[in-house]
């Protein structure tokens, strides 16, 4: 049995970035990547400006003044933000000049209007020196014309929104975004609004709502979704007709059907129309992992159970689905915290455990607890947790105090 490291270097060899790009608007690419370089057209900032308000003054007529030595300048005419390139600026005169404004050429400083006053019309009394370059945010200080501000691969946060904006961009190249089947199987199953409560015998079908969110989480596309029942050919035939289509999804995630009962179809139907390269994995919650390819598909069965679902989702699929919208395989993971236990945590040896937690900060450090029973079935526990405490396979029961890795999920 491999353990989760094992697994998961194989998944992320086995998943290229996708090829292709699309050409999305410009808020459409917040959270993907970049599919091509960004230069720049024009200097950022593209004239000198002021970066407060204040007084542009030429710094050596300032020389000596304090405030009890002010320095008295007539006013030139005020320069607004917005207003068309100044004239020059006259020897011995300070202009008003508002934050973003054009500094007028002959000034190389600018006085913060915190150390202006106007006791008399047409004059200011300057009551700090000024020194060259004061509060002027000079043209090109930021990025000049031709400079590469953006590279393909960088990930579109807010920053680089307003990069591309700033660079006249309204709609940028990007990784597209993965495509991908749901498949929900078992004849215990039934859909969400079949009966209130559902007939004897049958459970809510929560396994193919819960993993199409933690599909448009990871960025990725819900192309399809279906349930089929416990039946080697229909689910033949529902994976083959994403795999094979002209336009096959790029990734399947079905749930349920991969142990070894003599109703699980999905393992030998992946055996059947494509190739296995990892089955079980030396974990808890969600030890009944397949993943493989049909053709040039991605195939992912997980566990049935609701929990082990969601937590073997989160720690094969998720990664996968990032790398293939194009993030390096070092940017996939959750970030990972050292946190202190509250509680004793039961651990038998020989399979590493993610816990449900609730993880918080108080004074300055993590503490964790977990967020009630852990049965694989339990869902709720998964309302309640923002976080799963590691329990490597090697160790024993946890104590309160003692220090656990805990993988954050917001």
């Amino acid at each position: 049995m491999l353990s989760v490291d094992q697994a998961l270097a194989i998944i992320l060899d086995r998943t290229p970035v996708l090829a292709g790009s699309n050409n999305v608007g410009l808020l459409m690419s917040l959270g993907r990547i970049l599919a091509e370089d960004i230069r720049a057209d024009i200097a950022i900032p593209p004239f000198d400006n002021s970066a407060v308000d204040g007084y542009a003054v030429r710094a050596e007529e300032t020389a000596g003044a304090g405030p009890d030595s002010p320095v008295s300048l007539p006013t030139a005419p005020e320069i607004p933000a917005g207003s068309d390139l100044p004239g020059p600026l006259l020897p011995g005169t300070a202009a008003r000049i508002m934050t973003g404004a054009p500094v007028p050429p002959g000034a190389d400083a600018i006085v913060m209007v915190e150390d202006i006053t106007r006791d008399l019309p047409g004059f200011v009394q300057i009551r700090a020196e000024a020194r060259s370059s004061d509060y002027i945010r000079y043209a090109g200080e930021d990025v000049k014309p031709e400079d590469l501000v953006l590279a393909s691969g960088v990930r579109i946060r807010a920053a680089e929104i307003g990069m591309l904006a700033t660079m006249g961009r309204t709609h940028v190249l990007t990784v597209r975004r993965p495509r991908v089947g749901i498949l929900s199987t078992g004849d215990e199953v039934v859909d969400v609004d079949e009966g209130v409560p559902p007939p004897p015998g049958k459970i809510r079908n929560s396994n193919q709502w819960a993993l199409a969110a933690m599909v448009r989480e990871a960025g990725a596309v819900v192309e399809a979704r279906i349930h089929v029942r416990d039946d080697l050919f229909a689910t033949e035939k529902a994976l083959s007709a994403w795999a094979f289509a002209d336009n096959p999804v790029d990734v399947i995630v079905s749930a349920g059907g991969v142990s070894v009962g003599d109703h699980d179809y999905v393992k030998p139907a992946l055996e059947k129309l494509g190739t296995m390269e990892l089955w079980k994995v030396a974990m808890k919650p969600g030890k009944p992992l397949a993943f493989g390819t049909i053709g040039s598909t991605l195939f992912f069965g997980l566990p049935g159970n609701p929990v082990s679902a969601m937590v073997t989702f989160e720690l094969f699929v998720r990664p996968a689905l990032l790398k293939l919208a194009g993030f390096l395989s070092e940017d996939v993971a959750r970030s990972r915290v050292r946190a202190e236990l509250t509680e004793t945590i039961r651990h038998v040896r020989g399979r590493r455990e993610f816990v449900r937690a609730r993880t918080i900060t108080t004074g300055g450090r993590y503490v964790t607890s977990a967020t009630g029973a852990q049965g694989s079935g339990l869902l709720h526990s998964m309302t309640r947790a923002n976080s799963f405490m590691i329990v490597p396979e090697e160790a024993g029961d946890l104590h309160a105090g003692d220090s656990v890795e805990v993988m954050l999920l917001t």
